[in-house]
């Protein structure tokens, strides 16, 4: 049986078929529209265009489902639709106008589904889950396998983006207010602080990116880098901007002008926790949702 899983977040709205396979699930398509909803926002409210947005490209995932049968479809949303003041009454027009019930997940929701899809293909034993997203960064200890706490962070690789940055790059001032606000924020959350977390286990599009760059500039085959990379290829896209660009276009284009503040992320809470490596899960919150609605038998 197939199921599919739309996923409407702030920077991405992601459509994934997903088939049962030997008690598993494989994932069959994945496609996405680089929709940015977080910034069709004003004073806290999601614009009539924001709105717009989103339905035109749900209606377009309709229309790629009509054409293909799977036996369920699940749709939430996280930060997108969460971190706004007119919340439920965006979600009620989208649903009314797409004819799909939407599912809003909270923060906390968001991470722990995070470890669930991610703990599907990866032996955890010891680290810390990070999910930077467009909106919100999700973040959840893990001790011999098991959720030890989490704290979801209402800024992303977009939002910060949206903030911070007035070009495509973020200059020298941009970038320390950036880092700047992503330390305040990590000094705020208690099971971290003086802590040292060796290995960090990233899921989501920013991580992703940043381990498409290292492969290609460090020639890195694995799905883990040291955080010492993560450190260089920052110092190299202040230092060498034109062909820093030149890689983002190579490895994920649609994240132009996010992959720099998506890495000042990564960067900042790896320093923050003293980590040694990053290993990069291809499964994470689309999987993990997808275990929890089927094994809830919704």
């Amino acid at each position: 049986m197939e199921y599919g899983v739309i996923d409407i977040g702030s920077n991405t709205i992601r459509l994934c078929i997903y088939k049962e396979q030997d008690n598993d699930y494989v994932r069959l398509l994945n496609t996405k529209d680089t929709a940015g909803l977080v910034g069709y926002r004003k004073d806290g409210y999601m614009t009539a265009e924001g709105v717009d947005k989103a339905c035109a490209v749900l209606n377009k995932f309709k229309n790629t489902l009509s054409i293909i049968q799977i036996e369920k479809l699940f749709v939430f949303t996280t930060a997108s639709l969460r971190n706004i003041k007119n919340s439920l009454s965006v979600i009620q027009e989208i649903e009314i106008r797409t004819g799909f019930a939407i599912d809003l997940i909270s923060g906390e929701q968001e991470a722990k589904l995070g470890f669930t899809g991610a703990s599907k293909i990866n032996k955890l034993r010891n680290g810390l889950l990070i999910d930077i997203g467009g909106g919100s960064t999700e973040l959840l200890e893990y001790e011999d396998g098991e959720v030890k706490d989490c704290v979801s962070l209402q800024f992303g690789s977009l939002s910060l983006y949206s903030t911070y940055v007035d070009d495509v790059f973020p200059d020298k001032k941009e970038y320390k207010e950036i880092s700047e606000h992503v330390k305040n924020q990590l000094e705020e959350i208690d099971f971290i602080k003086n802590r040292s977390i060796e290995t960090i286990l990233g899921i989501g599009g920013s991580i992703r990116t940043v381990r498409k760059m290292c492969m290609k500039k460090y020639k890195i085959e694995d799905k883990e880098f040291n955080c010492e990379h993560l450190s260089n290829m920052l110092k190299y896209t202040k230092e060498e901007p034109k062909e820093a660009t030149q890689l983002i276009l190579k490895v994920a284009p649609e994240r132009i002008h996010t992959a720099i503040p998506g890495m000042i992320i990564a960067d900042e809470i790896a320093k923050y926790i003293n980590a040694r490596k990053i290993i990069v899960s291809s499964f994470g919150l689309r999987e993990g949702y997808l275990y929890e609605k089927l094994k809830s038998g919704i």
